[in-house]
């Protein structure tokens, strides 16, 4: 069952790098065609998500490898709080541009063709956090369900943008940067959780606990 369970981990994250990689290709190519500064970070942000994905495929690596098969918990626990420290400044990363983008605005071209891209890009990344939440539970995966709560995440600040966009084109008014940092607020709160559990109400018991403890082997 180890084997198994390593297996769908790294699965796990190799499909985690594609998607993510794909989305910020994507991304970048609208935002720089809708000059879209908020596109523009969640380009980055996908391409940042990636790098995740290879923590998570490296952790488990090393989890599996029998010189450090004794210490599976405390890794998948580090992998956590780094893609914690990840979300986090990725939080802050978006606040700082969006302050900057609101003191200097710069117009934005949304379109048709944006918006199909916008809701595609959405949609994917909602089925990937579900499908790693629920991988995660499965299998009982701290770093699994993590990157699905950075994933949730990702997919708020589209739903973010998506809104703002249609706002643009019914009303031209750009809210894109307020969107951004009210989102912002939430990844750092989201973040901070993870890396300190009491800080949530449910307490993330489930990046405490030993992986295997629920699992027959």
């Amino acid at each position: 069952m180890k084997k198994g369970r390593s297996q769908t981990i790294v699965k796990s994250g190799y499909l985690f790098i594609l998607i993510n990689f794909l989305l910020a290709i994507f991304n970048i190519i609208v935002g720089a065609l809708s000059n879209s500064l908020a596109i523009a970070s969640d380009a980055i942000h996908s391409l940042t998500d990636s790098i995740s994905g290879f923590l998570i495929i490296i952790s488990e690596k090393l989890a599996i490898n029998r010189k450090f098969s004794n210490y599976r918990v405390k890794i998948e626990r580090i992998t956590t709080i780094v893609i914690a420290l990840i979300i986090v400044a990725i939080g802050i990363e978006i606040i700082v541009l969006s302050i900057k983008n609101i003191i200097t605005p710069e117009e934005v071209d949304y379109s048709f063709p944006v918006i199909i891209v916008l809701v595609v890009s959405t949609a994917t990344k909602y089925l990937l956090a579900r499908y790693l939440k629920n991988t995660g539970k499965t299998i009982n995966s701290s770093v699994l369900i993590a990157s699905a709560a950075e994933t949730m995440n990702d997919t708020w600040i589209s739903v973010a943008v998506l809104f703002s966009a249609i706002i643009y084109l019914i009303w031209h008014v750009n809210i894109e940067s307020y969107v951004s940092i009210l989102i912002a607020l939430i990844i750092v709160k989201i973040g901070l959780e993870f890396i300190f559990p009491h800080l949530s109400k449910h307490h993330h018991h489930h990046l405490e606990q030993d992986p295997d403890h629920t699992i027959k082997n």
